[in-house]
């Protein structure tokens, strides 16, 4: 049976990995097809236009998180009742998700080129918001119950490879759509459609390994739950879509398409992190449902380390990597200006912060402390609008990173005080030593790189910066480990060992 267990953290951390590399392959290619066959307004609209589609996520509410934390008893113990009533319940809201979306395409469709001057006709803007509707339709109307089942199962390989695969061929379909009929329409038609092998292929294995019952009565505790969820989602939002929001309101399509292009590397970098450390999220669940707190300190312990050593390691060469990259990225671009190298450090400083808390904030999922973390995602998410609402029409682009910057550090703050009021034994100020040295370690690392900067901005020359500030820096980190982190590296082994 551990052999087994084994077998699938494996399994799923591979899965994981390889999702987030295609992704990420994803993520360049079609924003590159569409920035050198369209134009920078084409790519700002469609990163604005699918931002505010992406609000619907507030409707959720959180509730994905709620039945995640709800499913891990009935799946440790084996209640199929208990498993059947959330899953009805979750699919019922789920579909009305559904329904309500749709009802805000159409308005978003009616009412986004009314408000905001864009430079395209209507029927191009409104058109584009509905075809770019489809893959967020298919997924609260058919896909997202089967995959918060798999993923609370630890069949989190299921969903990753049918992702993976679904990324390859929207490339594909991208490829053929910029040969066949280069219009923006069409492309993201075919590439929208393709997300229908989501449902397919997730409710047939549900179907297939899982006895559900949808004649049971629902779980109204849920509707409950989800109250709570709700600050947690909304923060969550806020950090992923207020920017461009903001920027969308109070600056231009131009800069919008330069804040995407950023993002889209801190966006791949901050998605390969968590897929190296998203498999013991379950674990964590697991072990706080049988109350067996010496090894939720451990898991705990090892999943703040590996985050530190990771973030420290891969934003510390993207720092000093990020703008040469998007200099070489948009070559040839001359209708908005990419040189951004103070907020290409800052985007990068947010996104460290946003990722440090993740074991912290994945602790308090699993536990169920939806509820009593509510208030301080709210004080986040305030902060993130307010200060950036502020500082935009003075900094533009750096005035939003400061203001995810300084809710990223409160929410930081208030998860490493809230893990040690609901893990006995667990001082804050484990968490804290690390970050010191680790701060320390990054900027010994990053200093030394600056000795060596990056040339003449070629293909080549950044991928040798790339290998050699890698070098450096994770030299750095290696050395502050093993002179301060060998109990956890020891823990490290043993754990390997034991997978």
């Amino acid at each position: 049976m551990n052999k087994l267990k084994s077998k699938v953290t494996l399994l799923n951390a591979i899965s994981t990995l390889f999702l987030q590399v295609t992704l990420i392959l994803n993520g360049f290619i079609i924003p590159k097809l569409i920035l050198d066959t369209f134009g920078s307004d084409v790519n700002g609209l469609v990163a604005s236009l699918t931002q505010f589609l992406n609000y619907i996520a507030l409707v959720e509410g959180g509730i994905t998180g709620v039945i995640m934390a709800k499913l891990y008893r009935p799946l440790t113990s084996g209640d199929n009742d208990k498993l059947s009533a959330i899953l009805v319940s979750a699919q019922k809201f789920y579909r009305r998700i559904g329904f309500i979306f749709i009802l805000y395409a159409v308005v978003l469709a009616i009412v986004y080129p009314l408000i905001f001057n864009v430079g395209f006709s209507f029927i191009y803007v409104a058109s584009l918001t509905l075809i770019l509707s489809i893959s967020l339709i298919i997924q609260y109307m058919m896909a997202i119950t089967y995959k918060t089942l798999l993923n609370a199962d630890k069949k989190i390989y299921i969903v990753s490879f049918t992702q993976s695969i679904i990324r390859i061929l929207e490339i594909a379909l991208a490829f053929l759509a910029i040969k066949v009929y280069p219009e923006i329409h069409f492309l993201k038609f075919l590439t929208g459609v393709i997300f229908i092998l989501q449902p397919i292929v997730y409710s047939y294995y549900v179907k297939k390994h899982f006895k559900i019952n949808y004649e049971i009565n629902d779980d109204k505790s849920l509707i409950k739950g989800r109250w709570d969820g709700f600050a947690i989602n909304t923060a969550a939002f806020i950090h992923n879509s207020t920017d461009i929001a903001v920027l969308t309101i109070f600056t231009n399509l131009s800069t919008v398409s330069v804040y995407s292009v950023y993002a889209l590397v801190t966006n791949g970098v901050k998605n390969i992190i968590n897929s190296l450390v998203s498999s013991l999220n379950p674990t964590l669940g697991h072990a706080y449902a049988r109350e067996d707190y010496e090894e939720l300190n451990q898991k705990l312990d090892l999943y703040e380390y590996i985050t530190f050593m990771l973030v420290a390691f891969m934003f510390g060469v993207t720092g000093l990597l990020i703008t040469p990259f998007v200099s070489i990225y948009t070559t040839g671009l001359t209708d908005a200006d990419y040189f951004q190298p103070l907020f290409g450090v800052l985007i990068v400083v947010a996104e460290a912060l946003y990722l440090l808390k993740f074991p912290h904030l994945n602790l308090a999922y699993s536990a169920d402390k939806f509820k009593e973390i509510s208030r301080p995602a709210f004080v986040e998410a305030g902060l993130n609008i307010i200060i950036s609402v502020s500082l935009v029409p003075f900094f533009g682009l750096i005035g939003v990173a400061i203001g995810t910057i300084v809710a990223m550090l409160y929410r930081l703050i208030f998860h490493v005080y809230y893990t040690s009021k609901i893990v006995p034994g667990r001082h804050q100020f484990i968490f804290y030593r690390k970050l010191i040295l680790f701060i320390i370690a990054t900027a010994i690392g990053v200093a030394g790189c600056l000795f060596i900067p990056v040339g003449n901005g070629t293909v080549m020359s950044w991928i040798w910066h790339a290998v050699l500030y890698s070098v450096i820096i994770g030299v750095v980190l290696l050395t502050i480990s093993l002179l301060f982190f060998r109990n956890e590296i020891k823990f490290l082994k043993n754990y390997l060992k034991r997978r």
